[in-house]
């Protein structure tokens, strides 16, 4: 009879003990505080794709295997459709000039501040981060950063924590706790996104009746407390939510932001997620990207890698496949950054600054160029309520597939595979988008296809067209802009490649003095005839 007793005497106290911790931590008052007290773009950084002296990129933006032929990689076609313009500079360079070029070319694209993918097993990034602040402090560099932890998978609760507790410890005794560069919120919080980052908690099969998102928000508690610090963290959206799955997170978590998750103006999630961030004083953040194309190679019907080169190659081109999204060419890029301005988020995340392997970059990459960080300057001056930077002069910029879908490429024809449902029709990147930025209005010419445009933000819309695309703006029978973009559309495509192509009027200004000794690239896959001028 004692012993039952003292059994249910321990269960009352372990449920007493989970009672009290969900009441410790749901519905906190912090989490209606907000996350910044001005407005910020954050972008997603990949650590380790970087490149300076003895740190090559990674194979799947190698610009070694860009080539069709001359590399281990011709059986595929070339592994690489995406060609890193600072790749030649940053080859003999230290990590600290490397992490220098990174911030200067983020600033000019109209980032604020990083988040680190930052994951069990990867040390080495640690110098990369410290590499950042230790620049940005001896430059005077205005820049954020925090972490992203990201898929924690493997061990246990407490054994990740403390691996991951013993790097942060390291990072924040040699930057300081006080250090500007932390990403905090005004009462003085350190902000920390997660991607997939609910593996860090171990869920009892028992959950005593609570929600997964309780032991999500105590695992990250006891890793706050481990560092001695108090985290407000930013749970990700990866994928369809339901609002119920959405409160659970709310009651937990301050904030939320989203992945790849691309702007349906009927069924779009994010509006589902403002609304109940709102109606909960929850910190809505809004997410944008401007593409998605993988450079990986993938086992089909997987999102399993082949990390090198020579296992790519090995499988052959009957065994992979790559993965995409349509994304519009410029459409999802713009409305979710009109989303964000609509909904007066606090915080804009762009995914990504330099993942050149999923194809939603914004750093200096040959076929996106400068296009999407022109838009992103734009909307930002809208969203803080500022002066256009491009005030005051005409600005053009085209985008385009190297070829239409319809087409077969011959004969690298890797299958190309949507992975989320399509929002979009395929019909809405056949064509040759120009979207312009005008004073006053003017004529815009095409190929030979002139149709007005009004004052502001235009976006038109042109038929393909074989070779390379000219763009003149015209107005009171003066031409006010005149160039031809480097790279050209095929109707005889060798490689399946569905990266959208980015150029504009401002190519020589954006690069213009943006890091001693750097000289912007150019994608000539179909136009090998271009010449500077």
């Amino acid at each position: 009879m004692m012993k039952l007793c003292l059994t249910f005497l321990f269960c009352l106290l372990i449920n007493c003990g989970l009672l009290f911790g969900q009441g410790s931590l749901k519905n906190l008052p912090e989490y209606s505080l907000p996350l910044t007290n001005k407005k910020l773009v954050i972008a997603h950084c990949m650590t380790n794709i970087i490149r300076f002296k003895g740190h090559p990129f990674e194979d799947s933006c190698n610009p070694d295997y860009y080539s069709p032929k001359g590399n281990v990689s011709a059986p595929l076609g070339g592994l690489t459709q995406v060609k890193v313009m600072a790749d030649s500079l940053m080859a003999n360079a230290s990590l600290d000039e490397a992490v220098e070029f990174e911030m200067r070319a983020a600033i000019r694209s109209g980032i604020d501040g990083f988040q680190f993918y930052y994951t069990l097993g990867s040390p080495d990034w640690d110098k990369i981060i410290l590499a950042y602040f230790r620049v940005a402090e001896k430059q005077h560099i205005n820049f954020k950063f925090t972490f992203c932890i990201s898929h924690p998978g493997g061990s246990t609760e407490s054994l990740k924590i403390e691996q991951f507790a013993k790097r942060i410890n390291y990072i924040l005794k040699v930057t300081g706790k006080d250090n500007p560069h932390w990403l905090r919120t005004p009462d003085g919080r350190l902000v920390i996104y997660l991607w997939d980052g609910e593996p860090l908690a171990d869920i009892p099969a028992d959950k005593k009746g609570l929600p997964d998102q309780f032991y999500i928000a105590r695992a990250y508690k006891r890793l706050a407390e481990a560092v001695n610090e108090r985290f407000a963290c930013i749970f990700t959206i990866n994928k369809e939510i339901s609002k119920t799955e959405l409160n659970h997170f709310l009651d937990y978590f301050p904030a939320a932001w989203m992945w790849t998750l691309p702007y349906d103006n009927k069924n779009y999630t994010g509006q589902m997620v403002a609304a109940e961030c709102k109606r909960r004083q929850r910190n809505f953040t809004a997410s944008v990207f401007n593409d998605f194309y993988t450079s990986k190679l993938l086992k089909k019907g997987t999102w399993d890698m082949y990390h090198r080169v020579e296992d790519a190659v090995k499988a052959g081109i009957g065994k992979v496949e790559r993965k995409y999204i349509t994304t519009g060419l410029s459409y999802n890029f713009r409305k979710l950054l009109e989303f964000g301005i609509q909904q007066d988020a606090s915080l804009i995340n762009v995914i990504t600054w330099n993942d050149y392997p999923e194809g939603h970059h914004l750093a200096p990459e040959i076929n996106h160029n400068e296009g999407f960080s022109i838009l992103l300057n734009y909307y930002k001056s809208i969203w803080k309520g500022q002066s256009s930077p491009y005030a005051g002069r005409d600005v053009a910029i085209v985008f385009f597939k190297k070829y239409s879908r319809q087409l077969q490429p011959f004969p690298f024809n890797i299958p190309v595979v949507p992975f989320q449902k399509e929002t979009l029709p395929i019909a809405s990147e056949e064509a040759i988008e120009v979207v312009t930025l005008l004073g006053s209005p003017a004529s815009l010419r095409v190929n030979g296809n002139i149709k007005s445009v009004k004052q502001g933000l235009s976006v038109l819309k042109f038929p393909m067209k074989a070779g390379s695309v000219n763009v003149s703006i015209v107005r009171n029978n003066k031409t006010t802009i005149e160039f031809t973009t480097p790279e050209g559309i095929t109707t005889k495509p060798y490689r399946a490649d569905r990266i959208t192509y980015s150029f504009s009027s401002e190519f020589e200004n954006f690069y213009k003095n943006l890091y001693p000794g750097f000289k912007p690239g150019y994608s000539i896959e179909y136009n090998p005839q271009f010449k500077k001028l």
